[in-house]
C-alpha cells in the first residue's frame, strides 16, 4: 500500500503486529511513522510505549525483549528499527521466524529504504502485517491527495485547478506541499476555500509570481523586464538553477501543446492535453505566436543546455547563462 493511501485510510485499518516502511520520501515516513503509532496504541498513545532503535548499532535481541515486554498502561508496546536495512540484513531468518508467530504484547516497525517484495520476510510481512511505499508519488498523484489533504486536516476545500499548480510551483515535495497548504489555510481565514490567485500569491512567499512574469516577459519579447524580474528574484535570494527549474517546468507544456499544434489540434484542446491549466492558455498562445514553430521545438534542447551550462559545463556566470537565454527567448521570431 503506498504511504498516501496508508494515511486516507488509516481510520478504517486493524493494527498489526508487524510493519514495514520503505521509500525514500523522509516527510511521508514521518507521517507513516506517527500513523502506525496511533493505531497501535489507540486513544492510549503514549511516549513512553514506544521505543525507537538505531538498525546501524541495535542487536536483534535488543528490539525482540521490547516487542515482546509486557505493556504497562498501554496496549502494547511499539519497537521501531529506524535505518533498518543492515539489521534486516543480519538477521533476516530470525526475523522471518518472528514473524510467523509474532506474538500480541508489542508491534515491530522497520524503516528502511529498499523493500523488495519478492523476499520470503516481505511476503510473510504482507500475510500478517503490512508494507508501506513511502517513495515520493508523481506529480500525477498529488493534486488529488492534496485536495484531499486540505479537507481532511484543515476542513477547508482546495481548487482543482489551485492544488495542479502548487505542484507544478513546489515539485513532487509531499512535506514542502502540505506546508505551503498549512500556510493557505492560515492565509484564507474564514473563506475557507483556496483558489489559483491564493497560491499564486502566497506559495514561495511572492517569489513564484515574479518566476512567471519574468517568463512571460522573456516569451513575448520583452527582455528588459525579464531582466528586471530576474534582478528582483536573485536579490531576494533566489538561485538561477531555482529559477530555471520552474521555467523549465513551464515551457515543457508550452513545447508540447505546441507539438499538438502542429498535428492540427486547436489551441485549447492542445493546452488541455499538455496540461497547461486554464487561466494560462492565452499566455501560451502568445508565447507560440512569439517564439514561432523552430524555436518551440527547440526549446527542449534549449533548457537542457541552459541547465547543463548553470550545472559546470560553462564558463560564464549563473547569471550570465540566464541573460543568455532569456535574449535567445526574447528576440524576434524569425519563422
Amino acid at each position: 500500500m503506498h504511504a498516501l493511501e496508508f494515511l486516507r485510510s488509516t481510520s478504517k485499518l486493524e493494527p498489526k503486529p508487524i510493519y514495514a516502511a520503505f521509500g525514500d520520501d523522509v516527510y511521508l515516513k514521518s507521517e507513516v511513522l506517527d500513523s502506525i503509532v496511533k493505531l497501535s496504541l489507540g486513544g492510549s498513545a503514549d511516549d513512553m510505549a514506544v521505543t525507537r532503535f538505531p538498525g546501524e548499532s541495535t542487536g536483534l535481541a535488543k528490539v525482540l525483549d521490547e516487542v515482546r515486554t509486557l505493556p504497562f498502561l498501554a496496549k502494547c508496546r511499539v519497537a521501531i528499527v529506524e535505518n533498518a536495512d543492515p539489521f534486516v540484513t543480519a538477521h533476516r531468518k530470525e526475523l522471518e521466524a518472528f514473524a510467523q508467530r509474532p506474538g500480541s504484547t508489542g508491534v515491530l516497525v522497520l524503516v528502511v529504504k529498499l523493500w523488495p517484495s519478492s523476499t520470503n520476510l516481505a511476503k510473510l510481512v504482507e500475510k500478517i502485517g503490512m508494507s508501506v511505499d513511502c517513495k515520493a508519488p508523481s506529480e500525477r498523484e498529488l493534486p488529488k491527495w492534496l485536495v484531499n489533504f486540505a479537507k481532511d486536516q484543515f476542513e477547508i476545500k482546495l481548487d482543482d485547478n489551485a492544488a495542479k499548480l502548487m505542484v507544478e510551483l513546489v515539485g513532487a515535495e509531499v512535506g514542502l506541499l502540505a506546508s505551503e497548504v498549512e500556510k493557505l489555510w492560515v492565509y484564507v481565514g474564514d473563506r475557507k476555500s483556496i483558489g489559483t490567485d491564493d497560491v499564486m500569491k502566497m506559495v514561495g512567499a511572492g517569489k513564484i509570481e515574479t518566476v512567471w512574469k519574468a517568463l512571460d516577459a522573456a516569451t513575448t519579447g520583452r527582455a528588459a523586464e525579464a531582466f528586471e524580474d530576474i534582478d528582483k528574484l536573485i536579490a531576494s535570494g533566489q538561485h538561477p538553477v531555482g529559477i530555471l527549474a520552474a521555467w523549465a517546468a513551464s515551457l515543457k507544456k508550452v513545447h508540447h501543446a505546441g507539438q499538438l499544434r502542429r498535428a492540427k489540434y486547436d489551441l485549447g484542446e492542445a493546452c488541455k492535453i499538455a496540461g497547461v491549466l486554464p487561466f494560462a492558455i492565452k499566455t501560451t498562445g502568445m508565447q507560440h505566436a512569439h517564439l514561432g514553430p523552430s524555436r518551440v521545438d527547440g526549446l527542449p534542447k534549449l533548457l537542457l543546455q541552459a541547465d547543463l551550462d548553470l550545472k559546470g559545463s560553462s564558463q560564464l556566470s549563473a547569471r550570465a547563462v540566464m541573460d543568455r537565454l532569456v535574449i535567445e527567448l526574447a528576440k524576434p521570431r524569425r519563422d
